[in-house]
């Protein structure tokens, strides 16, 4: 039982959750990196569940992280002093958004689907970039406080990053074992299907746009989860966090620990915002150095990946079924082989037919 236990993906992925603040002392880094860490691996987990279970390539995923964040801000800042309800009107503002942009975007497909998500990222952000008297523009929302929890004698100072760290690790684990139930329910299952084959899940009688809607909506959630978690780390809400240029990182990230494996998007989140805080510097060579050792390590995964697909040295190829000629095929080898039958009639040769197949296809 115990051994089983050991094997299960999310006792790693928990027990990597405890030890990222003595991996980031070790490394003379800080705490709030392993938030970050945290923050984006629940991000790219539920962005997996759109992408890698669904089939569905979304750029509009950095919308509603941003949407999550901003939303629990602004209702901290003007309505209800605290923690717990501005991360509840983050979730269900980036749920109600997901709702309606899946509603609007479920009857497209493939590359015209990922467009569109596109698109409704770039309008999301200059809105949020032109409210300049709600959202604060390009300045930012700032003014966002991390509010102790408890009453009484029990307290809970998020005031302090240790504490914030175990806070949101503590909220991340809950949300991704959630995901996990998702993914490995009946839900999940008909979700890999269509993921296989739609045309056929449809055929078996699955409401393709329904399951691929409420998976959409999931996935929507909990990246606004994550946006509202991540704004109260920073204690502010920016707009580049909307950008495309956040969703493509989303995007990455998961490319880059694994699209099939649950757990896979937790490494790729995790060296990304390493290397990212790692290789940057002050100098205007920063943002090179890091993508050109990102695009390394995308470069390395897929070799290992095309290396892992090789055959082994003494299993043998199987080789491609031999395709059968068509009808059209077969009735020019016929007549060709009758007209050069009737042409040399007096050879001896020709009175048998060139191949037992020439002859068993102009029999039929």
């Amino acid at each position: 039982m115990i051994a089983r236990a050991a094997r299960h993906p999310l006792v790693w992925l928990y027990a990597w959750f405890l030890v990222i603040p003595f991996v980031m002392t070790a490394v003379q880094s800080t705490v709030s990196l392993g938030t970050e860490i945290v923050v984006f691996t629940l991000l790219a987990i539920a962005y997996n569940l759109l992408m890698g279970y669904t089939g569905l390539v979304s750029f509009g995923h950095s919308a509603f992280f941003g949407l999550g964040g901003y939303a629990a801000g602004l209702v901290q800042i003007h309505l209800v002093k605290g923690m717990v309800v501005p991360l509840l009107a983050g979730v269900v503002v980036a749920t109600l958004a997901g709702a309606v942009i899946g509603f609007l975007l479920m009857r497209k497909r493939g590359v015209y689907f990922s467009l569109l998500t596109l698109a409704f990222t770039q309008m999301f952000f200059y809105v949020v970039y032109g409210a300049t008297g709600v959202t604060g523009g390009e300045n930012g929302l700032g003014g966002i406080e991390r509010f102790p929890l408890g009453a009484g004698v029990l307290r809970v100072d998020l005031g302090d990053k240790r504490i914030y760290y175990y806070a949101t690790a503590v909220v991340a684990a809950a949300a991704i074992w959630v995901l996990w139930r998702v993914v490995h329910s009946p839900f999940g299952r008909v979700l890999q299907g269509i993921r296989e084959n739609e045309q056929r899940a449809s055929f078996v009688g699955y409401d393709v746009r329904r399951y691929k809607l409420a998976a959409f909506v999931v996935s929507c959630a909990f990246a606004g989860l994550a946006g509202a978690l991540y704004t109260f780390l920073l204690n502010f809400a920016y707009p580049e966090s909307l950008h495309v240029t956040m969703a493509g990182e989303i995007a990455a990230m998961t490319l880059v620990g694994g699209m099939r494996s649950f757990v896979g998007p937790a490494v790729g989140a995790a060296v990304f915002v390493f290397m990212r805080d790692t290789l940057s510097s002050p100098s205007s060579c920063s943002r090179p150095m890091v993508s050109s050792a990102w695009s390394s390590a995308c470069a390395a995964c897929g070799a290992a990946r095309r290396r892992r697909r090789r055959p082994r040295p003494g299993r043998p190829r199987r080789r491609p079924p031999r395709p059968r000629p068509s009808r059209a095929t077969t009735a020019a080898r016929c007549s060709r082989w009758t007209a050069s039958r009737s042409i040399s009639a007096g050879s001896p040769r020709s009175t048998a037919p060139r191949s037992a197949s020439s002859a068993a296809s102009c029999a039929r």
